[in-house]
C-alpha cells in the first residue's frame, strides 16, 4: 500500500468512524501494514508528562498489554522536545540510545516517533518499532508518520477535550452527589430547624448549606427572593442557628410602614417627635440589643430612610427620632435583610443605594422559587395537608397521584405561600376523605402556560425585558459571574453579552463566589 493510499484510507476512516475509541486501533493497524512495523501506538501526555497510551497495537492486529513497558521512553521525550520526527534504523548501534535501559530491555533495533501537536505544542506522538529487524525504517517513514499526526490531531485534540469534559462532568455530579448526601445528613441531624420543609431539591439544599455556614458568624446576610418563597422563615433560622439564638428576633416590614413610622420602629422616638409621639419609645436596635433585627422588603423602603440605616450599619450609632444633640447610642445587634429578585434593577435605576446593597450583602441567600424546585413539592403538599385538616379536624388521606400532577404541572407565581393557599383551600373545600381535583382553587387547575403571571400585566417591551433579565441571572449564578462561560451556554459573543448586561443593570461580580 502506497503511502498516499495509506493517507486516503486513514482519512476515510475518520469520516465512516464517528467512536473515536475503534478509530484510533484501525488507524494503528493500517500504520503498522504500511510501515512494516511489529508494534505501534498512539501516545498521548499531561501537563504532568504522564504518558496515557490511546491505543498500543500489534501487527496481528491485536492490543498490547502494559503497553508502558513495551517503549523507549528516551526516543519519545527527544521527540517531545524537538517537536520533530525521529528515524532511528539500529537503536543498539546509536551511540545516543544504547545506553539507554529500556532499549537494552525490550531489545529494540528500528524505532520510528513522530510528535502529535496542535496550536504549536506537542500533547503526544505516534510511535512505531521493530525489535528484530535492523533498518526497517527511513526517512519516507517519519514523514508518513508526521503526515498522519496532521491528519488526525484535529480529531484526536477534540476526542480527549470531550472525554476531559464528560470526565468533569461526572466528577461534578460525584461531587454533589456527595454534597446532597452530607447536607441531608446535617438536616437530619440538625434540630429546631424551624418551618423550613421541602428540603429536597439541590437548590434548597444548598440554601441550608449557606444557612448552616452562615448563621453562626455576625455578617450582614441579605436574602433574595421571589415573594412567598419563604425568606422570612430563612432568616428565623439564621438566627436560630447562631450565637444569638437566645436573644431577641424581630422582624420590620419595611414596605407596611411610613417613613417616620418605619425609623420609629428601628431607632425609637422622643415624646413629640412627631404627631402622635405622646411618650419616649425604645426602637428594635435597642430592644433587639444582642439579638438580631430582620429588614423585610428593604427595597421598598425610602431613600431617606436608606442612608440613615447605611450611616448606623457604618457608626453603629444611632439616635432616636427627635434626638439632636445627645450622645448616640449604640446596639449590638445583627441585620439581615430582604428584598426581591428585581433588587438589581432597582439598584441600576438609582433606586436603591450600591453601598448599602454591598453592606447588606456580606452573605446573599437566593431562595428559589418553587417551579425551580420541583422535588419539594410532594413533601410541601404533605406538610400542609397534615396541617390544616388537624386545624379543621377533617380525615385525610395521602394525595392522590392525579393531585401530584396537578401540583407539579402549575407555575406557582405565588410560590411556597400560594401552595399553602391552595391546600388550605382544599381542605376547606373537602366533602370526603379524598381531595379531588375540583377542591383546589381554579387557577392551580390551569396549565401552565395559562397561569396568571405579573408579567402577563406588562407591555411587550417590559415584558421582554423581564425575561432576558431572568435569563442572564440564572446564567451568571450558574457561571459564578463569569461572563465568557455564561456567553458560551448563551452562544453569544462575549461582548454582545456583556453589553447586553450593562443594559439590563446586571454586574456579573455580583455573582462572583
Amino acid at each position: 500500500m502506497s503511502t498516499y493510499r495509506t493517507l486516503f484510507e486513514i482519512g476515510k476512516a475518520l469520516i465512516e468512524e464517528t467512536d473515536f475509541n475503534k478509530l484510533l486501533p484501525l488507524l494503528m493497524d493500517k500504520i503498522i501494514e504500511q510501515t512494516k512495523a511489529e508494534r505501534g501506538m498512539i501516545i498521548v501526555h499531561d501537563d504532568a508528562k504522564e504518558l496515557k497510551f490511546e491505543t498500543a497495537r500489534h501487527l496481528g492486529k491485536s492490543d498490547i498489554e502494559h503497553p508502558e513497558f513495551q517503549v523507549s521512553k528516551t526516543v519519545i521525550a527527544k521527540v517531545q522536545q524537538s517537536g520533530k520526527y525521529e528515524v532511528i534504523p539500529n537503536a543498539r548501534a546509536d551511540p545516543e540510545f544504547d545506553a539507554s535501559k529500556s532499549v537494552r530491555r525490550i531489545g529494540l533495533l528500528s524505532v520510528a516517533c513522530a510528535p502529535l501537536r496542535s496550536e504549536g505544542k506537542g500533547f503526544g506522538v505516534i510511535y512505531i518499532d521493530n525489535p528484530h529487524e535492523a533498518g526497517r525504517f527511513d526517512d519516507a517513514t517519519g514523514r508518513l508518520l508526521n503526515e498522519v499526526g496532521e491528519l488526525i490531531v484535529g480529531a484526536l485534540k477534540n476526542a480527549l477535550l470531550q472525554r476531559t469534559r464528560e470526565a468533569q462532568t461526572i466528577r461534578k455530579l460525584e461531587l454533589q452527589s456527595e454534597l446532597l448526601r452530607r447536607l441531608q445528613e446535617q438536616l437530619a441531624a440538625s434540630e429546631g430547624f424551624g418551618e423550613i420543609k421541602g428540603i429536597c431539591s439541590p437548590a434548597m439544599l444548598e440554601v441550608f448549606n449557606v444557612i448552616m455556614k452562615a448563621a453562626p458568624t455576625e455578617a450582614p446576610v441579605l436574602i433574595v427572593g421571589e415573594t412567598g418563597t419563604g425568606k422570612e422563615l430563612v432568616a428565623r433560622a439564621l438566627h436560630k442557628h447562631s450565637l444569638r439564638r437566645e436573644q431577641a428576633f424581630v422582624r420590620l416590614n419595611c414596605a407596611a410602614l411610613a417613613e417616620n413610622l418605619l425609623e420609629s420602629e428601628l431607632f425609637g422616638h422622643l415624646k413629640g417627635a412627631f404627631t402622635g409621639a405622646d411618650k419616649d419609645k425604645m426602637g428594635y436596635f435597642e430592644t433587639a440589643d444582642g439579638g438580631t433585627i430582620f429588614l423585610d422588603e428593604i427595597a421598598k423602603s425610602s431613600a431617606h430612610f436608606q442612608t440613615k440605616l447605611l450611616d448606623v450599619l457604618q457608626s453603629g450609632e444611632f439616635r432616636r427620632v427627635g434626638e439632636t444633640e445627645a450622645t448616640p447610642r449604640k446596639a449590638d445587634v445583627r441585620i439581615i435583610a430582604a428584598a426581591g429578585p428585581n433588587l438589581r434593577e432597582l439598584i441600576a435605576q438609582d433606586k436603591f443605594y450600591l453601598d448599602l446593597f454591598h453592606r447588606l450583602k456580606v452573605v446573599e441567600i437566593f431562595v428559589p422559587p418553587l417551579r425551580e424546585r420541583h422535588e419539594d413539592i410532594a413533601e410541601l403538599a404533605d406538610f400542609f395537608l397534615a396541617r390544616y385538616a388537624a386545624r379543621y379536624k377533617k380525615k385525610i388521606r395521602a394525595l392522590s397521584s392525579e393531585i401530584h400532577e396537578l401540583l407539579l404541572r402549575h407555575h406557582w407565581p405565588g410560590n411556597v405561600r400560594e401552595l399553602e393557599h391552595a391546600l388550605e383551600h382544599a381542605v376547606i373545600h373537602l366533602d370526603g376523605e379524598i381531595i379531588a381535583a375540583q377542591d383546589l382553587p381554579r387557577d392551580v387547575l390551569q396549565p401552565a402556560s395559562h397561569t396568571t403571571e405579573a408579567r402577563e400585566a406588562l407591555p411587550y417591551a417590559k415584558a421582554k425585558e423581564s425575561c432576558e433579565r431572568d435569563y442572564f441571572t440564572r446564567l451568571l449564578r450558574k457561571t459564578n459571574g463569569i461572563v465568557a462561560e455564561a456567553a458560551r451556554l448563551a452562544v453569544m459573543d462575549k461582548s454582545n453579552l456583556s453589553k447586553k448586561l450593562r443594559s439590563l443593570g446586571i454586574n456579573p461580580k455580583d455573582f462572583e463566589k
